[in-house]
């Protein structure tokens, strides 16, 4: 391969890498940004019959499912990191103020099932039944840990 291409290559990669760090952390602020991303460049399947063929679709998908990794690992890093003051709280302040519940959500997006948790994703499935197995499992596991979850499934369009 030419000297050219592979440099080109490495400029592509490293742009690449700049941009999903850069969504990821847009994603935070955003909590609907990456659903809205992967419905208007991932979902239009356009059928490529081509042995070696990748549509653009394709290549969009796995871009932004690489975003939703990043956030993923940002995520279980800042939940890993103790706090830097820690608060003080009373029992008749926390009963009157109770943390919100975690959302875990399932809802089709793009011909998959995607479960989220608190707009984070969680998992792509082909079929409703394992995204339904999926959340309640999620809900299961928030629960057993004090926690409390709400579980949202939406019906499909």
């Amino acid at each position: 391969m030419p000297v050219e291409n592979t440099d080109l290559e490495r400029r592509v990669l490293a742009h690449e890498q700049i941009l999903q760090a850069l969504m990821a952390q847009l994603a935070e602020g955003q909590p609907g940004l990456l659903d809205r991303m992967h419905e208007r460049f991932a979902s239009a399947r356009r059928g490529a019959h081509e042995h070696d063929y990748v549509e653009t679709a394709d290549y969009a998908e796995a871009f932004l499912h690489e975003v939703m990794r990043l956030g993923r690992v940002q995520d279980a890093k800042s939940a890993n990191r103790p706090s830097v003051t820690p608060q003080k709280t009373t029992p008749a302040a926390k009963a009157n103020n109770p943390d919100p519940p975690v959302v875990i959500r399932a809802a089709p997006v793009g011909g998959v099932w995607r479960v989220t948790r608190d707009h984070v994703f969680l998992g792509d499935y082909l079929a409703e039944g394992p995204a339904r197995d999926a959340a309640a499992k999620a809900v299961r596991e928030i629960e057993s840990q004090g926690g409390r979850a709400e579980l949202v499934f939406e019906a499909p369009r």
